[in-house]
């Protein structure tokens, strides 16, 4: 009779709504990741530019109340050059680096086209029959092709993560109050997750990304205008790439842009032993002027001022320079969503699961600093407007 019992009530259970809109909305939601996961790099990139732009878009707030008008004022004029002008500038280190691996490069591709160029037709029509017809300017031809098609997409994929900021940028707000209100809780654990993952990423990403890149820029600047003040003779090499690495060895805790100072040094030494041994101390001013003056100004000031909620540098390093090694180009966006979002839930969450969901140890985790630096409050940061919950 028990089991008859328990057999209708399976049998309920299963003829119950709930668990039809339940298996539905895992399948939508099965579908959805799916397609987030065929374009995981262009929606954490999304996520980079809405963090990026969410702390303009809340100052420009205070003087334009229409939404939509502020997040298409800082995409277009403020995410879009920003992120043109990195792409030229990573252009240019990347010439310059590959003037570094070989000054040949351009003639051995050409030799290995091995296109009788010479041999072309002046007239048109000639030319054309030429090229679809002969093999080797076929498959140049299709090899362009596909550059074309690629290209296509890439700048298709743009647009897509553009639109996606700026829905985020307008909605994200009313999207954090939604769920807190009809999914978590005002008051729920998830809620004071998500709250400091969200707080996390704004510092990852619009902290910690753009010191790398004003340090580059800045970087870029001194060594441009050493070279120009330096006398004949005394002059740092491919001045855009090593600004590029100076950058990047922002990550590198203790030791970090004092590496490319000393290489540069070291260059400028050699230039000046050349030409005249009491021409040394210009390296020497550079050195001093590099470690005393600029470290100084990235430490006390533009690292502060970026960066909100802080991690160990460590942590940031490892998610900075692995994420690209292990996802590809789209990991440097990525690496540091993983880690953000693993570091809140092993200080938020993993407590409270050790503790059988005691709340009583909340105020007792320890934030996570800057390794012995001072840490900056995410009260602190320029993201001082209305933080999303969700």
């Amino acid at each position: 009779m028990a089991v008859r019992r328990v057999g209708e009530a399976a049998v309920g259970n299963l003829r119950s709504p709930r668990i039809w809109w339940g298996a539905l909305g895992l399948l939508l939601l099965g579908v959805l990741a799916w397609v987030g996961f065929r374009y995981l790099g262009w929606v954490v990139f999304g996520l980079f530019t809405y963090y990026v732009g969410r702390p303009i878009t809340r100052r420009l707030l205070r003087h334009i109340s229409s939404r939509s008008m502020v997040a298409g004022l800082t995409l277009t004029f403020i995410i879009v050059p920003i992120l043109l002008f990195i792409l030229l500038f990573l252009g240019v280190a990347t010439n310059q680096a590959l003037q570094i691996l070989s000054s040949d490069l351009t003639t051995a591709v050409l030799d290995r086209l091995r296109l009788p160029i010479e041999s072309l037709p002046s007239d048109p029509v000639e030319l054309l029959v030429v090229v679809l017809s002969d093999p080797s300017y076929s498959s140049l031809v299709e090899q362009f092709g596909g550059f074309v098609g690629v290209f296509a997409t890439t700048l298709f994929n743009v647009f897509l993560t553009l639109i996606f900021a700026f829905f985020l940028l307008v909605e994200d707000v009313r999207l954090s109050r939604w769920f807190e209100d009809n999914i978590f809780g005002a008051d729920s654990l998830a809620v004071d997750y998500f709250r400091s993952v969200d707080k996390g990423l704004t510092s990852v990403y619009f902290g910690y990304t753009l010191t790398i890149f004003v340090v580059i820029i800045l970087a870029a600047i001194i060594y441009s205008a050493f070279n120009f003040f330096a006398p004949p003779g005394i002059r740092i090499p491919y001045a855009i790439l090593l600004a590029v690495v100076t950058g990047v060895f922002t990550l590198i805790p203790l030791v970090g842009r004092s590496v490319v100072y000393a290489f540069i040094v070291g260059i400028l030494s050699l230039e000046a032993l050349s030409i005249d041994a009491q021409l040394l101390w210009i390296p020497a001013v550079f050195f001093v002027s590099m470690v005393l003056v600029f470290d100084n100004v990235v430490r006390t000031y533009i690292r502060p001022y970026l960066s909100g909620k802080s991690y160990h540098m460590a942590l940031v390093m490892f998610a900075y320079l692995l994420g690209p090694v292990l996802f590809g180009w789209y990991g440097i966006f990525l690496g540091p969503l993983l880690m953000v979002f693993t570091v809140e839930f092993i200080t938020k969450i993993m407590p409270r699961l050790v503790n059988d969901g005691s709340d009583q140890i909340d105020e007792a985790i320890p934030e996570v600093g800057t390794g012995g630096g001072s840490s900056v409050e995410f009260g602190d940061s320029p993201d001082r407007g209305e933080t999303p919950t969700g």
